[in-house]
């Protein structure tokens, strides 16, 4: 799909500017993943069913991960009710699309409102519209109605809400650009099945070319394995998948610790660059291993 990595890049830079680094790590999963269950997606991010519910609330809420609650039948022929969750891209771009014009127009009102100039009292610091003051002029001059002081025009400093709007543009520059390059294209809507089977094609295209390279990379018997007559065993690193260790270290709250000893609670320390560090780590020697 020509429309994939551009909604991709758009959903990054939108979580990562307006979300936590926990929604920023689902975001990123469920980007690469397409679908997940729920049991998946808690088993990636090494949490309960509980924790995980509660950090999804958000995007949930905000339509930028759409769920749908599946009844599944079991082996013992009793039933089980599975939540997945996914990405449609085309409500995700008029969600995003929406959000950022009410977010650019509240702004832009505020601006105008602050722009509408009238008259303050030099005596008592009351102020007055244009209007209320055509009503208060004794001998041509503007009155106060409380101390009968004279009124001047109130000529605001709005310097610092043209900063604020400029600053928010310029934030907003590469999300704004991004949106239009998604009008080039026609994304369609999809439901859960047809996501479902977007994945499927995904997935049956990725495994040509990794069954390629695990034939490559299995060990050939040598010469003199045939000449003593010892059997030729492949070396299957699937069998070792359980016993990957990692001695690499992430940071937590500014200090260095080793993943193998990061607990819960050191995970609701990491600031966003910490998170993605340890999820990458983690990844890095997961991602591959088909869980």
């Amino acid at each position: 799909m020509d429309y994939e990595p551009v909604m991709n890049d758009l959903i990054k830079k939108v979580v990562r500017k307006f979300y936590e680094p926990h929604h920023v790590v689902i975001a990123d999963i469920l980007l690469r993943k397409t679908l997940l269950y729920d049991t998946e997606l808690c088993e990636r991010m090494k949490m309960l069913s509980k924790e995980v519910n509660r950090l999804i609330i958000k995007l949930r809420e905000d339509k930028i991960i759409k769920y749908e609650t599946k009844v599944e039948s079991r082996e013992d022929n009793g039933q089980i009710l599975r939540t997945v969750y996914y990405i449609n891209y085309a409500e995700v771009r008029d969600v995003i699309k929406y959000k950022i014009f009410k977010m650019t127009k509240n702004l832009e009102n505020n601006i105008k409102m602050a722009q509408v100039e009238g008259y303050v009292c030099m005596e008592c610091g009351k102020e007055y519209s244009s209007l209320d003051a055509q009503c208060l002029m004794e001998n041509y001059v503007f009155k106060c109605e409380d101390c009968k002081g004279d009124l001047v025009e109130n000529k605001k400093d709005r310097s610092a809400d043209c900063m604020m709007y400029s600053n928010l543009m310029s934030e907003l520059d590469d999300i704004v650009l991004l949106l239009k390059e998604t009008d080039k294209f026609n994304i369609p809507s999809m439901d859960y099945f047809q996501v479902l089977q977007m994945k499927k094609e995904k997935e049956s295209k990725e495994i040509p070319a990794q069954k390629d390279e695990e034939v490559s990379s299995i060990p050939l018997p040598t010469v003199e394995e045939f000449d003593l007559g010892k059997p030729y065993v492949a070396d299957d690193k699937g069998d070792h998948k359980e016993d990957i260790k990692i001695d690499e270290y992430v940071t937590v709250g500014g200090a260095k610790k080793l993943f193998a000893d990061i607990t819960e609670e050191d995970k609701e320390m990491m600031d966003e660059a910490e998170y993605e560090e340890y999820y990458e780590v983690y990844s890095r020697y997961h991602d591959n291993s088909g869980s």
